[in-house]
C-alpha cells in the first residue's frame, strides 16, 4: 500500500508527508483519481486525451516548527519560481507535477501546526514507473566489420558476443533513454529490428544522452561533458524507420534480443506511464 508520498523539487530537494505519523501527515486528496476527456465521431469515440490536470492535496503539519514550515514552503515554491516540474512520487511511482498553490489554515492556533490545501498540477498526468538496464562493455570480443544489407552511411562494428537478452517487463512498449559512455564512435544499439544511433564522437569521460522519454516535455539527444555542461546533437540521432533505424523508437513488449559493438558500456531506462501508481 502507498503510505507516503514525497515532493522532490527539481533541485533535488525533497519533502515527505505521511499517512499515519511524522510532523507532516496526508490528507484528503484524489491525486489517485482517473479522468480522461474523449473525442467522438458520429457517436463513436475514436480517441482519449489526458490533457492538463488539477489536483487537490491536504498536507497537514503536526508538532512540527517553523523551520519545517519553512522548509515545506521553501521546496514546492522553487519549482514555480525556475519554470521547471518537480516530481511527486508514490512508491516506486512519480508524476511529473507542480505544486501550483495552496490555501494555508490552522496556522493561528499552535505554533506547531497548520494545513496547507495544495494545488497539484500537471500537464502530463501519468505516473511513470522506471527500470534500468546496464549492457557492459566487454574486453575479450573479437571486434570487427560486418556489412548490413541497407546502404547506410558506413559499417557497423560487431561482434558475436556483445548481445544479450532484454526484457520489458510492461505490458505495453516502452520510452526509453539511452545512456552511452565514451569514448566510442557512432555507436549504437541494435534491439530487436531497431536500430539506435548517434552519428556523433564522444570522447572519454563524456555520456552521450538519447532523451527519448522526454520526461521533461521533449525529446533530445546531448553530450555531456565532463564538467557536467550539455551540447545538443540532436540532428546527428538516426531516424530511417523504413530501413529499420529510429533512434526514439520505443522497445516492444516481452524480451527482444540487444547487440551491440561491445566496446563501450550503455545504460537503458524503460519506462511505463500508468494511470494509477503501483499499489503493491
Amino acid at each position: 500500500m502507498i503510505r507516503q508520498l514525497r515532493y522532490v523539487n527539481s533541485r533535488g530537494r525533497e519533502i515527505s508527508f505521511l499517512a499515519d505519523k511524522g510532523p507532516l501527515l496526508l490528507g484528503k486528496t484524489d491525486i489517485f483519481d482517473m479522468e480522461r476527456d474523449y473525442s467522438a465521431i458520429g457517436g463513436t469515440i475514436v480517441g482519449f486525451d489526458a490533457g492538463i490536470r488539477e489536483a487537490g492535496l491536504a498536507v497537514l503539519m503536526r508538532e512540527g516548527d517553523a523551520e519545517l514550515h519553512d522548509r515545506f514552503v521553501d521546496v514546492i515554491s522553487y519549482d514555480l519560481a525556475v519554470g521547471r516540474p518537480g516530481r511527486l512520487w508514490a512508491g516506486k511511482c512519480w508524476l511529473r507535477c507542480w505544486i501550483s498553490g495552496f490555501e494555508l489554515s490552522e496556522w493561528g492556533y499552535y505554533d506547531s501546526m497548520c494545513t496547507w490545501d495544495c494545488t497539484v498540477l500537471t500537464d502530463r498526468p501519468a505516473w511513470v514507473r522506471e527500470e534500468t538496464v546496464t549492457l557492459t562493455a566487454r574486453d575479450d570480443l573479437e571486434i570487427g566489420g560486418l556489412d548490413y544489407p541497407h546502404d547506410y552511411p558506413h559499417d557497423y562494428l560487431y561482434s558475436a558476443g556483445a548481445s544479450v537478452t532484454l526484457t520489458n517487463p510492461y505490458s505495453l512498449p516502452a520510452k526509453c533513454d539511452i545512456a552511452v559512455a565514451g569514448p566510442c564512435r557512432h555507436p549504437y544499439l541494435i534491439v530487436g529490428a531497431n536500430r539506435y544511433q548517434v552519428l556523433e564522437d564522444v570522447d572519454a569521460g563524456q555520456l552521450l544522452l538519447i532523451r527519448g522519454f522526454g520526461g521533461d516535455g521533449k525529446r533530445d539527444i546531448v553530450v555531456r561533458h565532463r564538467d557536467g555542461t550539455e551540447r545538443s546533437v540532436f540532428a546527428k540521432g538516426v531516424r530511417d524507420p523504413r530501413n529499420g533505424a529510429d533512434v526514439f523508437a520505443e522497445i516492444p513488449p516481452g524480451k527482444s534480443v540487444a547487440s551491440w559493438s561491445g566496446s563501450y558500456n550503455i545504460e537503458l531506462k524503460l519506462y511505463e506511464e500508468r494511470t494509477s501508481p503501483c499499489w503493491a
